[in-house]
């Protein structure tokens, strides 16, 4: 995917002249951003209603582990 390609483009080019902490954690936000929506994506675009559903669970489950941490 091409956006998939920027954002973890844009994520290294953060931590490669990174100013400050801040700098880093923007990079790792970005790439957990980026497992967020191609999760999202793949339940949208799913083929069947199990594939569907299991996408649906991992995405929860990678929503749930971001406000927990």
């Amino acid at each position: 995917m091409q956006l998939t390609e920027n954002v973890n483009q844009l994520a290294i080019y953060l931590e490669d002249n990174a100013r400050g902490p801040e700098d880093n954690k923007a990079a790792q936000h970005l790439r957990r951003l980026m497992l967020v929506y191609e999760t999202a994506h793949e339940m949208v675009h799913a083929k069947t209603h199990a594939h569907s559903r299991n996408s649906y669970s991992e995405l929860i489950d990678l929503i749930k582990k971001k406000s927990e941490g």
